[in-house]
């Protein structure tokens, strides 16, 4: 199991989805789905905040995405 700061560090596997003859059960494809989904969720908001950070610490200049990352935050919204 993956955890702490090795979750955000972690290389997720391919997904291969549609494998045929794949005995793999539609309850075990499905949590193996969100995982996946809930680790780069929490990859990309250590990304995205740390980012911000460098920013507003002077070590990087503003660009687009980071702006658009810090409205998003600003307005409680969600941005990819």
């Amino acid at each position: 199991m993956v955890q702490g700061q090795n979750l955000i560090h972690a290389k997720l596997p391919t997904l291969s989805s549609g494998k045929r003859g794949s005995s793999e059960s539609p309850v075990h494809a499905f949590v193996t789905l969100e995982r996946y989904n809930a680790i780069k969720a929490v990859q990309f908001v250590h990304l995205s905040l740390a980012a911000l950070s460098k920013v507003l610490r002077g070590n990087q200049l503003l660009t687009s995405d980071v702006q658009t990352v810090g409205s998003a935050l600003i307005n409680l919204e969600v941005s990819h």
